[in-house]
């Protein structure tokens, strides 16, 4: 199987309201990520949600999504992925052979065939355990791991980010080229979220 999770702990503070209930291309940023792993081919989608953003619940389970809402501000993303990942564990028990796809929340024109390529490239090998997306020699997301990877984040450095464990993990990574501009668009700022729109 693969688990699509969805961090969405942030307080878009930069942007000054909400972000993941903005209207996009209509629907909402959130409704965008969602559907696009569901398109793609994720098996189960788990959201973790903080607390200031749990008005989105609703709209993630009409969106067939699971969620996790965060008893307390997180860190940072990496530790609301950890988060997510101990949620699906308890719920779903995966095995070493299953994957999971990181897809941030703010990312509204994430790709559904996107998606489909990183899970069908991960599939059609087995030398490496982690797949990434890169347009004109610059990562960008979703990311799709191994579910073994998953004991490696937890004892990271405490403190650094999913940037540096894939640093570390170069051998082990497939960086897989592609035509799209939008794997490096995310949503931060009111700015952002104009040029979007145009």
């Amino acid at each position: 199987m693969i688990f699509g999770v969805v961090p969405a702990g942030g307080k878009s503070s930069r942007m000054g309201r909400p972000k993941l209930s903005l209207p996009f291309q209509g629907r909402t940023v959130l409704e965008c990520v969602l559907d696009a792993l569901r398109l793609g081919g994720c098996d189960e989608i788990l959201v973790v949600l903080g607390k200031q953003a749990a008005d989105l619940e609703p709209l993630a389970r009409t969106a067939n999504a699971h969620v996790c809402l965060l008893n307390e501000d997180t860190a940072d993303m990496r530790a609301t992925v950890e988060v997510g990942l101990s949620w699906l564990e308890q719920r779903f028990r995966p095995s070493l052979h299953d994957a999971w796809l990181l897809a941030p929340a703010d990312h509204p024109t994430l790709d559904a065939a996107i998606v489909e390529t990183l899970r069908r490239s991960y599939l059609a090998q087995v030398e490496k355990s982690i797949v990434v997306p890169i347009f004109e020699g610059k990562r960008g997301h979703p990311t799709l791991f191994s579910w073994k990877h998953v004991q490696g984040v937890r004892s990271h450095t405490v403190g650094e980010g999913l940037n540096t464990y894939l640093r570390q993990h170069e051998a082990a990574t497939l960086e897989l080229l592609v035509q799209n501009l939008t794997i490096l668009v995310d949503l931060d700022t009111p700015d952002d979220y104009a040029r979007l729109l145009k």
